[in-house]
C-alpha cells in the first residue's frame, strides 16, 4: 500500500508543475498573445499533464472511493467528523478528494484536510499483516520450487480476501504428499496448512487468531531459513 509520505511528494510535484506553467504564462507574450504556447510553455504544459496524473494514481490509491476518513480542515463544523470518500475532485484530481457524509452533501477537501479514521487505520494495520504472513508462506514454498499466487484484497465494505487457484493449490498439495517423508514436504504442507488457516480467520474476523498465524508462519521461515 502507498504511503502517505509519497503522496504528499508526488502531489506537491504536480502543484509546483502547474505554478511553473501559470507563472510562464503569466509572463509569456506569445503565450499571453497567440492560442498555441510557445515551445517551453507547451513543454510545461505536457510536463504538468503528465506529474498531475501520477498524483492523481497516488491519491486514488491511498483513500479509494468507499474509505472512511476524519476531516482536520478548516471548516469547524466538520472537524473532527468522520466522512466517507466519494472519489477525486473532478477539475484538480491531483489535489484532493470529493467527501459525503449522512445528511451532508458532497464537499471537496484537499489530501491534507484529510486523515484515515482510526477504524480505517486498524484496517489497514490488519490487511498488512494478512498480506506479511501470506508472503512468509509463500516464501518458504517458492524456497522448494512451490509457487502459488496468492491475492490478498480488501472490498469497498472493507472485507479483507485472501484467495488462490484451486489447481494450483491442488498440485502443492500433492507435491507436499509426495515428499512427505522429507524435510521440504513437511515445510511445504506446513505452509499450506497456515494458508488455509489464515484464510478460514481472516474471513471470520478472528484477528487474535491471525496473529497467531502470523507468528507460527515466521517461525516456519526461521525453521526453514527464509527471510522475508
Amino acid at each position: 500500500m502507498i504511503r502517505r509520505e509519497q503522496v504528499e511528494v508526488t502531489r506537491e510535484h504536480a502543484l509546483n508543475a502547474h505554478r511553473s506553467v501559470r507563472d510562464h504564462m503569466s509572463r509569456c507574450r506569445p503565450c499571453t498573445k497567440e492560442p498555441i504556447p510557445c515551445e517551453l510553455g507547451s513543454m510545461l504544459q505536457r510536463g504538468a499533464g503528465k506529474i498531475s496524473r501520477e498524483a492523481a494514481d497516488a491519491l486514488a490509491a491511498y483513500l479509494p472511493p468507499g474509505t472512511e476518513v476524519t476531516y482536520q480542515g478548516d471548516r469547524p463544523e466538520y472537524r473532527g467528523r468522520t466522512f466517507v470518500v466519494v472519489g477525486l475532485a473532478p477539475r484538480t484530481p491531483w489535489i484532493g478528494y470529493v467527501l459525503r457524509g449522512s445528511g451532508i452533501r458532497p464537499f471537496f477537501a484537499t489530501l491534507p484536510n484529510v486523515q484515515p479514521s482510526s477504524r480505517e487505520a486498524q484496517q489497514r494495520n490488519r490487511l498488512e499483516a494478512v498480506k506479511r504472513t501470506v508472503a512468509v508462506c509463500c516464501a518458504v514454498l517458492a524456497q522448494h520450487m512451490v509457487y502459488l499466487d496468492v491475492k490478498t484484497e480488501r472490498s469497498d465494505t472493507g472485507v479483507i480476501c485472501v484467495t488462490w487457484s484451486s489447481a494450483e493449490f491442488v498440485g502443492a498439495e500433492n507435491r507436499a504428499t509426495s515428499e512427505s517423508g522429507k524435510q521440504s514436504g513437511q515445510y511445504i504442507a506446513g505452509a499450506l496448512y497456515l494458508l488455509q488457516v489464515l484464510r478460514a480467520h481472516t474471513q471470520r474476523r478472528s484477528w487474535d487468531d491471525v496473529a497467531r498465524v502470523a507468528h507460527n508462519a515466521q517461525k516456519l521461515a526461521d525453521r526453514a531459513g527464509v527471510r522475508v
